[in-house]
């Protein structure tokens, strides 16, 4: 286990020393599982069902119990006739008892089988829990998206804004404009450098959640590389909830057959060997050599329907499993039918953007032309650059929801 650790802090340190300069989405939900040591616990399930399994191999070997005993009674056996022997009044044995089942109802198999479903029950709880992160990191690594995307874009018009400002400063000392388009130029600036300030701080904020999620600091700057993913349409449902609960029905199925060997004759032989005080004849007080073979048939031939009644309650159990398997599955479906129609939306809106910027960008030079001649106000064109902005923005946007649609949708697909 020391390895283990030892070698995921070695990746993770290697990690954050030489790939904080650019992130993938893959680095950071990779990192975040090493972090969260799930393939550790995965090994321990494992090592788990291997002990659980070689338990269960043992069943079907000999058992071997030393029994040793010494007991003294008040009244010794003996016959009301002269010169007749009489037995000792204490009896030590010490014994060696063997057993060992010839046919059980092959009980072994049908219990390493429930043994190795519990095992297989915990890895699928893990997958959910990986799914969970998973979906917890894409969902910070958008948002950071996000909120850069839209820092530069106002940080861009913070830039227009400072440029045209020098402008009619010129005009304003030579007397062509005057000085109230610069105070409404000022205020809009200091009002996009407030905004970009308030984004500055929730990016901190999102690059150390993320890193915390991935177990090493990350500088502010570290670059994100925006994901391409495809759309799995192909591949079909594979949710971990859903082969938890195959796995859970499996597990009451087997049950059932364990009952139903369980009520099976069994049959195996016994003995034992070793030394009594007296031996087998009781009458020969000395200490003698014991030995003893035979073989053992059992069969509850009635259980006063306790097996009936058991069998009902695990055909109940997987009735119900079936139920919420079926209303699960529904809500996946739902979630998928959900996921496909924002991606159509955002690919539809994608369609669009480029021409609302083109046009945007045409009346914003247009409307700085005629803040410069005088024709338009300082309001109008701040008016208008937010409009651009917004387009930008929303271009941006639409391109990460659509990213975001997507990975959602495969991730609802167990992919």
């Amino acid at each position: 286990m020391n390895k283990i650790k030892l070698l995921v802090g070695i990746s993770l340190f290697a990690f954050s020393a030489a790939a904080q300069n650019t992130l993938t989405l893959d680095n950071c939900i990779n990192a975040a599982y090493a972090h969260l040591q799930f393939d550790e616990q995965s090994k321990l399930l494992n090592d788990g069902r291997t002990y659980a399994m070689d338990g269960s191999n043992y069943l079907n070997l000999p058992s071997l119990q030393l029994d040793g005993n010494a007991t003294i009674q008040n009244e010794q056996i003996g016959f009301a006739l002269p010169n007749t022997p009489e037995a000792p009044l204490n009896f030590n044995r010490l014994l060696i008892n063997f057993n060992q089942a010839i046919y059980n109802g092959n009980i072994t198999a049908k219990k390493k089988l429930i043994d190795s479903l519990s095992y297989d029950e915990q890895q699928q709880a893990l997958e959910i829990d990986k799914i969970k992160v998973k979906s917890q990191v894409i969902g910070v690594y958008a948002t950071l998206l996000v909120v850069r995307t839209n820092k530069d874009i106002l940080q861009g018009h913070v830039k227009v804004l400072d440029k045209k400002y020098n402008q009619l400063q010129g005009a304003v000392e030579a007397g062509a404009a005057t000085s109230s388009k610069l105070q409404v130029l000022e205020a809009e600036r200091l009002k996009l450098q407030q905004k970009v300030d308030e984004l500055s701080y929730t990016e901190h904020t999102l690059v150390k959640t993320l890193g915390n999620y991935m177990g090493t600091e990350l500088a502010d700057d570290v670059s994100l590389e925006m994901p391409t993913p495809q759309m799995d349409v192909e591949g079909a449902l594979n949710r971990p909830e859903l082969s938890l609960i195959d796995t859970k029905m499996e597990g009451l199925e087997a049950r059932e057959d364990l009952l139903a060997a369980a009520r099976l004759p069994y049959v195996g032989v016994f003995g034992n060997v070793g030394l009594g005080y007296p031996g087998y004849n009781i009458f020969d007080n000395t200490i003698r050599p014991m030995i003893l073979g035979g073989i053992a048939v059992k069969w509850n031939i009635w259980d006063w329907n306790k097996t009936k009644n058991e069998k009902a309650q695990l055909v109940v159990g997987r009735s119900v499993l079936q139920q919420q398997r079926d209303r699960t599955e529904l809500v996946f479906e739902r979630e998928l039918i959900k996921q496909q129609s924002e991606i159509e939306k955002y690919q539809k809106l994608m369609t669009s953007d480029d021409a609302i910027i083109e046009a945007q960008s045409k009346v914003s030079t247009s409307m700085s032309s005629e803040l410069t001649n005088g024709t338009a106000t300082a309001s109008d064109y701040t008016a208008q650059l937010n409009d651009e902005s917004s387009a930008k923005l929303n271009k941006e946007l639409h391109k990460i929801q659509l990213m975001l649609a997507i990975l959602t949708y495969n991730t609802l697909k167990g992919n």
